[in-house]
């Protein structure tokens, strides 16, 4: 009995986990425009977290963003290099997930950035 409590409790201490207020979890750089963060989630994979959102386009056109994902410790230092912005299109009343992972097993927070328009990132090609 005290072996299947146990993992009943492990299994929602992982689904507790699994899921992020979007607010403590997101920062916006600019403008967001139309664009909206409607899901974020993160994860472990093979030691690595893994962040996962989803943007939703509520304008009648496509809007072009631009967005990165960083990294920190358990004391909110910043654990590997600066991400690059990653520009993004999303179409009119659509969803588009973004997935970015860990580079070292230190990570164990995250914030994921975005940006309507290129003027307040820095995007390298």
């Amino acid at each position: 009995m005290k072996k299947w409590l146990l993992a009943g409790l492990g299994a929602l201490s992982l689904i507790g986990c699994s899921s992020n207020k979007i607010s403590e979890h997101s920062v916006q750089v600019g403008s967001m425009g139309d664009i909206s963060i409607t899901d974020m989630r993160s994860a472990r994979v093979n030691g690595l977290l893994v962040a996962q959102a989803k943007f939703h386009n509520s304008g009648s056109s496509s809007q072009t963003g631009f967005y990165r994902c960083q990294f920190s410790d358990a004391n909110k230092m910043a654990v590997g290099d600066a991400e690059v912005w990653q520009p993004i299109t999303i179409y009119n009343n659509e969803d588009q997930p973004i997935k970015c992972m860990a580079t070292q097993l230190e990570a164990t927070d995250f914030k994921v950035e975005f940006s309507a328009d290129a003027k307040n990132v820095n995007v390298f090609q």
